[in-house]
């Protein structure tokens, strides 16, 4: 099955891009009064998680919105160094934590003593980026998140029923399109959620077609450059490849929270619907971000995390609504990533 360039700009083309924004919710997503469409199916999973409440987002945009002082935290420092010294796959790491004043701390660290590097890999934060530039786009008219996909890719299984939002959801059914041959839909639009890499693929695809430009460049321009992270790179790839310092993965957490990378408006659209993944950790997804119910885990605090990420991998960026803090872990070797940040967060609580 060919998703070719070539073939997504010429539907891009052709097609007229509609309007910005609708009337539902918070001003983005559905038409109002669009009658239901045959092709998709109400949500038949897992509950939802509890929707965040508007005073909580006013808390987390008060919180992030000081301005970044730099400090020496001995404590946190010991943590740190105790964490991945303690951890025998470690190689490299680096982390930050900025806390709710603005005083913010950072460092990196090798197992062999050498020079750490400028930029470390974050593996599995492109997400968070890439759903952030879609929004971006849906605000400025490029396209909307009721926009179907048989505009770019009409051969695709539902192609007529899949749109925008269910690619940043992954509530598509999108099969592995990396296959051979053809594959059926693994369900209708909107009636589960499965992250997959599908849904990724297409919406670089999308975006791409859209902004007619690398998904290199496209972040490149409406993140670091807009938002001055000088040690953010994006490389090519599929997916793109994040190589940032832990102090700018922290800043763009704490602008994407802020309001600063989109409107408030659609901060809030991002953790509308809030679908959870698994059933082992009280974890759930949105538009490119995660919620975590720590209180939930044995063993965890009492704590909720807005992040980015996968539970147990080697990066994880996230905001904590006790703390009210921001922490950025990435390691290199094996580790997992959020424990480092949970011990790192213990110290502000302390």
């Amino acid at each position: 099955m060919s998703l070719s360039r070539r073939a997504l700009l010429s539907a891009a083309v052709l097609a007229a891009p509609a309007p910005a924004f609708a009337q539902w919710p918070f001003g983005l997503g559905r038409r109002g009064g669009r009658a239901p469409r045959a092709g998709r199916a109400d949500y038949a999973g897992p509950p939802l998680r509890q929707q965040l409440g508007d005073w909580q987002f006013d808390q987390i945009r008060t919180a992030v919105s000081a301005r970044l002082q730099p400090v020496i935290r001995d404590a946190i420092e010991d943590r740190f160094i105790q964490g991945v010294t303690a951890t025998p796959g470690v190689e490299a790491a680096t982390a930050a934590l900025a806390e709710p004043g603005g005083a913010v701390w950072t460092q990196s660290w090798t197992r062999d003593g050498t020079a750490p590097a400028a930029q470390f890999a974050w593996d599995g934060l492109d997400r968070a980026y890439v759903a952030t530039a879609a929004a971006q786009m849906v605000e400025g008219g490029a396209l909307t998140l009721d926009a179907e996909i048989a505009r770019w890719a009409p051969d695709l299984p539902n192609a007529a029923w899949i749109t925008l939002e269910d690619l940043l959801a992954h509530t598509s059914g999108l099969p592995d399109l990396t296959a051979p041959e053809p594959q059926a839909a693994l369900f209708q639009p909107g009636a589960a959620m499965r992250l997959s890499p599908a849904n990724d693929a297409l919406l670089a695809q999308v975006l791409t077609a859209a902004a007619d430009a690398p998904m290199s460049d496209l972040l490149a321009q409406r993140i670091a450059t807009r938002r001055d992270l000088g040690e953010t790179i994006f490389t090519a790839g599929e997916p793109v490849a994040v190589n940032a310092s832990a102090l700018d993965v922290v800043r763009f957490w704490r602008d994407l929270l802020g309001d600063r990378l989109h409107g408030g408006e659609m901060t809030r659209r991002r953790f509308y619907r809030l679908h959870p993944v698994g059933e082992e950790l009280a974890d759930y997804v949105g538009l490119g971000v995660r919620v975590r119910d720590l209180a939930a885990e044995a063993g965890a605090p009492a704590d909720t995390w807005l992040y980015a990420g996968e539970p147990n991998a080697a990066s994880i960026v996230a905001y904590s609504m006790t703390t009210r803090a921001t922490v950025a872990v990435t390691l290199k070797g094996s580790g997992a990533a959020d424990a480092l940040a949970r011990s790192l967060l213990d110290v502000v609580v302390a």
